[in-house]
């Protein structure tokens, strides 16, 4: 799965990576997590622009978001015989601009966060899906979910799953909703062997949505993490929420 973003990149380089005609003003974050704004690449009538959605996609259907568990990933395994992202799929499509990720490793009873991101420094383009709920009262939101595939190589020994990545060529055609149907933008997909991925362990302060910086994306020797491990005793955690307020 995929559940924190990094983008650090500016709008500048924002616009000529994806060929953009407006890009919604975006801070460099260093810990995007689920329900939070995220910059999203969508087809407009009158171009390519970058705008906010919340992360964590709820249906046009949904009569009350709080009584749905937000969906913040979509496996192209079984994406078109959901009907949550039935509609999605074929008429909402979009790209999620990042620097990188994080991914967890387990370890036991421990989950090890790593920093993933292209080797050559480059941008990502993460394939997403969004939709629009609207409320009793006209008011509208846009939400998204990004697409994940079965990790291979040396992601897999760190997670089973990861995001869905696409160049420049697979970036055009997943926007293309008119032209490219949801099963052929499913064959865009290709073997993540093809980009070669930078991965490193980071710092347990990303656990911590609270937390932000570039701090975060340093890397760490796991050879003291175990060393520290060894002598202190284990933290008490705050029992998780049933679910994630997005509203």
């Amino acid at each position: 799965m995929c559940g924190r973003l990094i983008l650090q990149n500016d709008e500048k380089k924002l616009r000529e990576f994806f060929t953009l005609s407006s890009v919604t003003p975006f801070p460099p974050r260093y810990n995007i997590a689920p329900t939070q704004p995220v910059l999203t690449i969508v087809n407009q009538p009158a171009g390519r622009d970058a705008v906010l959605m919340r992360w964590g996609l709820v249906p046009h259907w949904v009569k009350d978001p709080r009584d749905f568990s937000i969906l913040i990933n979509a496996r192209i395994e079984t994406i078109l015989d959901k009907p949550s992202f039935k509609s999605s799929i074929k008429n909402q499509r979009c790209i999620v601009p990042a620097s990188g990720y994080y991914e967890w490793l387990r370890r036991g009873d421990d989950k090890q966060p790593f920093h993933i991101s292209r080797n050559d420094g480059e941008m990502l383009a993460l394939a997403g899906i969004y939709s629009t709920w609207e409320g009793p009262n006209g008011e509208e939101v846009d939400t998204m979910a990004i697409l994940t595939q079965e990790a291979t190589g040396k992601l897999a020994d760190i997670h089973h799953r990861t995001p869905v990545h696409l160049d420049e060529e697979q970036a055009e055609l997943w926007l293309d909703t008119k032209s490219v149907n949801a099963k052929e933008a499913l064959t865009l997909v290709q073997p993540l062997e093809r980009t070669k991925m930078r991965t490193y362990p980071v710092s347990k302060n990303v656990n911590n949505a609270r937390n932000e910086g570039e701090e975060l994306i340093k890397p760490i020797s796991l050879d003291e993490v175990s060393s520290n491990a060894a002598t202190k005793k284990p933290a008490k955690s705050a029992p998780p929420k049933d679910q994630l307020d997005l509203f």
